[in-house]
């Protein structure tokens, strides 16, 4: 054998042989269902969700359109570079989610997304060091639609709305207030909110108001009355039962 085909052989086989990281499954997270009666409640038949804002009153329901999903979440990823071929794999769980979103009759200004989710990240890597700690969360996304009574101009084209959106987390149903940088949770067992009077109430709410992030800087410059969802309340057996916005509007769930 030819010395240049014998050195292309040997160069093939030690290639071959550095290609041994493979992804690892480390196994699934499974839902604890301790958080899922405060989830969207079924209506019992003849009854319908409502959304109440500036008066208004539609008719709302939640939608699972994707039923449950599962999502990978990344723990590690190993760098092994080989002397002719660089590789990389990565460790992960899986575990399920479910989505739920807001369909309203009319043309409403609030929007609402929940998802029921292991209190862990898709898109960076985790420190899960023991799967059963890894705990169930809601996440409640709520976007609110401002209306301009004249178009902005933004860049080369104008816009005549602005949608902004905030997100809020259930942690734990715990009597406990829980704070973070971002935004508190606290427990009220007896709370009125439009004139009725509920029990066992949780109060999301943003620590810092009056905030507007980066890309919403441009528009509030230009547009000061900009407003979003600074905190909402939610109650077991039902979900979110009332919203209210920077400047004071409220948005009122009901089922009758």
């Amino acid at each position: 054998m030819k010395l240049s085909k014998l050195i292309a052989v040997v160069a093939l086989s030690i290639g071959l042989s550095a290609c041994g990281c493979e992804d690892v499954h480390l196994g699934k997270l499974e839902f604890t269902n301790e958080l899922v009666s405060f989830l969207p409640a079924q209506p019992a038949q003849g009854m319908s969700y409502y959304m109440a804002e500036e008066g208004i009153n539609r008719k709302m329901k939640y939608v699972n359109a994707a039923g449950i999903m599962s999502v990978e979440l990344p723990v590690r990823k190993t760098n092994y570079s080989g002397k002719f071929d660089p590789n990389s794999c990565k460790e992960f769980f899986t575990a399920d989610q479910k989505v739920y979103t807001s369909q309203t009759e009319g043309e409403s200004l609030t929007s609402i997304s929940i998802t029921y989710r292991k209190d862990a990240s898709t898109d960076r890597f985790n420190n899960i060091t023991d799967k059963a700690q890894v705990e169930d969360v809601i996440e409640f996304t709520i976007g609110y639609n401002n209306k301009f009574p004249q178009p902005i101009q933004t860049g080369t084209s104008s816009s005549s709305h602005f949608i902004t959106s905030r997100t809020f987390l259930l942690t734990d149903a715990t009597t406990h207030t829980i704070e973070n940088p971002t935004y508190t949770q606290k427990f009220l067992p007896t709370v009125t909110l439009g004139g009725v009077q509920h029990q066992n109430v949780y109060h999301l709410y943003l620590n810092q108001p009056n905030y507007y992030r980066p890309e919403e800087q441009y528009i509030h410059d230009r547009y000061p009355a900009l407003d979003y969802i600074q905190g909402i309340y939610v109650k077991e057996g039902f979900g979110i039962i009332h919203g209210y916005t920077s400047k004071g509007k409220d948005i009122v769930l009901s089922m009758n």
